[in-house]
Parts: C-alpha cells; sequence; structure tokens
C-alpha cells in the first residue's frame, strides 16, 4: 500500500507540473484559457466520478478492493491516449526541429497559423541565443526570477485562502443544517466545483486571467464573511445553518471560477521557454508544502481559535490575493507565449 500511494504520487505530481505546461505551449492563443481550464474541469469530474463509484462501499465492505482495479483504467487510457499526442512545438524549436515544428503546427492551428508562429517562435530563439535549458542557479538570476516568485506566491496564497480548510468542514457544515447522508453533501459540493469549472471555461479566453482570478478571490473573500458571520450567531440557528451551506457551495464555485484554474495556467504562460519545467516545479514544490501546513495544521487553529476566526483570516488572505493580482499580474490572454516572453524577458539597459 505504502508503494502503491508512494508511486501515485510520483505520477500526480509529475502530473500536474506537466499537463498545465504541455497544454500552454500546444493550445492556439485564443483558446489557450479556455483549453488549459480544462484541467479543473477533469478534476471535477473525476471527483464526481469516485462519488458515483464510492457508493456500492455502503453496501459491500470490500468494495475498496474492487476500487484499486478501476482506478488501473483512466492509468492505461493516458497511456494509450498519449501514443497519439503530439510534441510541443515549443519545445521541438527550442531543440533545433523546426521542420517537426512547423508540421505540428499545421496540425494543431491550420496552415493559416504557420508562418506567424514560426516568425514568433525564431523571434523567442533568438531573444534566448541558446536552446539550452537554464541552470537551477539561473532561475533566481534578474532575468528569470519574476515568474517562480510569482508563481510561489500564486499558489501558496491559493493555499491559504482555504479551499482545503472548507472542504475539511463542508460535510460538517452540510449536517448541521440538516443533510445528514455525507455522500449527498459531498455531492453538492462536488457540482458547484464543477459549475465554477464550466464558467471558467467560459470566461477565461473573454475576460482574461488576471480578472477571473481578482473576481475569484473576491467571491471567495464574500463567501468567508457568510461563513464568518453564520457561525458568530448573528442569525437565528436555522439561518445560520442555510447560510453556512451558502458560502461553503460560493466559496468552492468560485474558487473554481479563477483561483483554481488560472494559478495552473497563468504560471507557464509568465515564464520563458528555458525556464518554464523548472518554474513550474518550484510554483509546485510551494503548493505541495503548503498543501501539506494547512493540512497539519488546521485542525489545530480550529481547536485554539474558533472556526470563525479561521475562516475570517482565509477572507484576509483571499483579498490579500486580490491586491497582488492588481500588482503583479499582467493580462496574458490573447497573447502568444512568446509574446509574453519578449515582453517580460527583453534585455534591459
Amino acid at each position: 500500500m505504502i508503494v502503491g500511494r508512494f508511486l501515485v504520487g510520483i505520477g500526480i505530481g509529475v502530473n500536474a507540473g506537466l499537463v498545465p505546461v504541455y497544454i500552454s505551449e500546444v493550445a492556439p492563443t485564443k483558446y489557450r484559457g479556455g483549453l488549459g481550464s480544462l484541467c479543473q474541469i477533469g478534476t471535477c469530474l473525476g471527483l464526481i466520478a469516485v462519488l458515483i463509484l464510492g457508493i456500492p462501499s455502503e453496501a459491500d465492505p470490500h468494495w475498496w478492493r474492487s476500487l484499486f482495479w478501476i482506478g488501473m483504467i483512466p492509468a492505461v487510457l493516458v497511456i494509450l491516449g498519449m501514443e497519439f499526442a503530439v510534441e510541443s512545438p515549443r519545445w521541438l524549436s527550442k531543440v533545433g526541429r523546426w521542420a517537426e515544428a512547423e508540421n505540428v503546427i499545421r496540425q494543431l492551428w491550420g496552415d493559416s497559423s504557420v508562418e506567424s508562429a514560426l516568425e514568433e517562435l525564431r523571434s523567442a530563439a533568438k531573444l534566448a541565443e541558446s536552446a539550452a535549458e537554464i541552470s537551477w542557479s539561473e532561475l533566481m538570476s534578474k532575468r528569470y526570477y519574476k515568474a517562480p516568485v510569482i508563481g510561489s506566491a500564486l499558489f501558496a496564497l491559493q493555499q491559504f485562502a482555504g479551499i482545503n480548510g472548507v472542504l475539511y468542514f463542508s460535510s460538517l457544515t452540510f449536517r448541521d443544517a440538516g443533510v445528514s447522508n455525507g455522500m449527498l453533501a459531498s455531492a453538492f459540493v462536488a457540482v458547484a466545483n464543477l459549475l465554477g469549472a464550466l464558467s471558467a471555461l467560459y470566461f477565461m479566453d473573454r475576460q482574461g486571467r488576471r480578472n477571473c482570478l481578482m473576481g475569484s478571490y473576491t467571491g471567495m473573500a464574500i463567501s468567508m464573511a457568510i461563513l464568518f458571520f453564520s457561525l458568530e450567531g448573528y442569525f437565528e440557528e436555522q439561518m445560520s445553518h442555510s447560510l453556512a451551506v451558502i458560502g461553503t457551495l460560493l466559496y468552492v464555485y468560485t474558487f473554481a471560477l479563477g483561483a483554481g484554474p488560472v494559478t495552473g495556467i497563468i504560471i507557464p504562460e509568465l515564464t520563458s521557454t528555458q525556464a518554464r519545467a523548472k518554474t513550474v516545479a518550484v510554483s509546485l514544490c510551494v503548493h505541495w508544502v503548503c498543501n501539506f501546513a494547512i493540512g497539519l495544521l488546521f485542525l489545530e487553529f480550529v481547536d485554539r481559535f474558533g472556526l470563525s476566526v479561521v475562516y475570517a483570516s482565509f477572507g484576509v488572505v483571499s483579498l490579500l490575493s486580490v491586491a497582488f493580482a492588481n500588482a503583479f499580474i499582467i493580462e496574458t490572454k490573447g497573447r502568444s507565449l512568446e509574446e509574453i516572453e519578449l515582453l517580460l524577458n527583453s534585455p534591459r539597459d
């Protein structure tokens, strides 16, 4: 069991970084945000599928063994599906395989995009002066440090805005409101998550990443305010329970609208080709460390300070996230990765 969890953890950790990078590099500029939000939608659909598959466990105490076998199916589908996936044209140009890059661009983006895309790739290659991946020490140099710092900050803010803490207490919140079936409560949360991800799919390439991110954290702060006042007893008991459910669902919905998908999408967009892999790796490392810290300390903080105070702190972090996005995030909607790279990393006197 321990070895299996270790191997699954490696797979999840690797894919958490590779998938958004791959999508950002193969997606046409016009649809990059929407296609990137498919990661969040896929996660939501996976959670709903797990909930459905877990229903037989209420009657069959040995059903968990069958779930292990069922878990092999998506892994096999990924193996088979990647046999039909193309290499990233950005990576192909980076290693000097221009003919293959041209064929992939024609296949993915159409003949009309070939000339402009190749021109942008060549401009980025000239700026880089080398196809070699940068070293870890160079990642924090004046030229490259902004992306890993912004990426790490975004993931830290995402985690300390409390998504995992809210999910930990969602079943208790629903139970207090009269929803005694834990599976049903989880289904409500999963549906809210899916609706938020579908909304992100629509808004990402229309309103832009920055606006989605700021709107998402604003909604999360409002949700935390609703939860705080419901827990502090400002309303009669039944009204407080109802508001707690509304606040929880609104929080999950607004998280999936921007804080969830945009954070994973925008980091590869803000990073040059040479630094993209290492920047995403550093950012995700911060993500998992903060995720671990929340899981380790959340209940202790609740016992010491009370749930309403902890939720209030999540609301404060959400507001800080709005300010951070307003100050440091540039809009990447409608810009190719090469345009963004030229904008961020052009030589300065």
